[in-house]
């Protein structure tokens, strides 16, 4: 049996030697190679690929021509949540199971999206840009409201919208939520306003993106959006995908002033081009490097579950796999 880690650098930073030993000590029989993806390096993966029975992801794209040359793969564990880096209709045709992690950082990533909106909110970075430049100015960051009776509208209604809702409520927040999951009186027992994406646009002093990424909600925020938004300018938080958004429409609708700032811990590329990146240099905007799901908690919770995962996968016991994205359609 062979088992692929396979990454990016970047990615590969973790302590993955803790994924070897749990692997090794569950089926010691078998062959645990770390692979540092690159993507000129595409063919030499297909060959490591070609005798693996399982791999261990974040995001390295799995397409159809990967896909099609891995004979012997029957699982992809996913250290995320997320799962569009695999082509899922060429992984079921293949017999894949394709495995994201269900549950492991709702509190941290509702926590990030808090930080953001709130370090937006009261100007953080302008004040921390003046005082390193020994500047102290109370108006630095220009007028300041409290959030309390502000409007936020949440788009997306998983296990982190709401518990980005619930925190915001705490706030005093007016909570309206973007959902097709969401039934009117589910979101009226918890206090919450079920709103339409037109509603939201024009009447958010928020905006908060947890949208899954997929066919429907690709690049769901561009220009003409943010204009609607424009008459409030919201500010505009994403901790969800980076594929949900038109980041030059993004660029523009700030250049513009369709919206007050930016909070993204996500963008278009998980390996931005730093000296074409324009989003930076702005104090209305804060950038952290898709960070959100971390702490010390949930990244060691991470690998356990996607170790599990391969373990359950590769001895037959597919009930004690949390997610099979792919289940039904592999009869399993």
């Amino acid at each position: 049996m062979k088992i692929v880690i396979c990454d990016y650098k970047a990615d590969l930073g973790r302590p993955y030697e803790y994924e070897v030993d749990l692997l090794k000590a569950a089926l010691p029989e078998t062959e645990i190679v770390v692979y540092e993806y690159k993507d000129e390096n595409k063919a030499e993966f297909i060959e490591l690929m070609k005798d693996a029975d399982a791999a261990i992801n974040t995001y390295v794209t799995f397409d159809y021509e990967i896909l099609s040359q891995c004979k012997k793969l029957k699982c992809i564990a996913l250290n995320a949540m997320g799962y569009n880096m695999v082509d899922v209709a060429a992984a079921t045709e293949f017999g894949v199971m394709v495995c994201p992690v269900a549950e492991y950082c709702t509190e941290e990533v509702a926590e990030h999206t808090l930080a953001l909106m709130l370090a937006l909110c009261r100007g953080l970075r302008k004040y921390m840009k003046d005082i390193e430049n020994h500047i102290w100015d109370y108006m630095g960051a220009g007028e300041i409201e409290r959030i309390s009776g502000k409007t936020i509208t949440i788009f997306g209604f998983g296990k982190i919208g709401k518990a980005v809702a619930l925190r915001c409520q705490a706030l005093g927040l007016k909570v309206q939520v973007v959902s097709g999951s969401l039934k009117p009186e589910a979101a009226e027992a918890l206090g919450l306003k079920l709103v339409d994406w037109q509603t939201a646009l024009e009447t958010s002093d928020i905006l908060a993106n947890h949208m899954a990424m997929n066919a429907k909600n690709a690049n769901f925020f561009d220009l003409a959006k943010f204009e609607k938004a424009a008459p409030k300018k919201p500010l505009f938080i994403n901790t969800g995908r980076g594929g949900t958004v038109v980041q030059d429409d993004l660029v523009k609708a700030l250049d513009l002033g369709y919206l007050r700032g930016a909070g993204l811990d996500v963008l278009d590329s998980e390996n931005p081009d730093f000296n074409t990146l324009n989003l930076l240099g702005r104090d209305n905007v804060i950038i952290t490097p898709h960070t959100g799901f971390y702490s010390v908690q949930s990244a060691r919770a991470l690998q356990d579950i996607a170790c599990n995962t391969v373990i359950s996968a590769m001895t037959g016991r597919y009930d004690q796999i949390g997610k099979i994205v792919n289940k039904k359609e592999l009869n399993l």
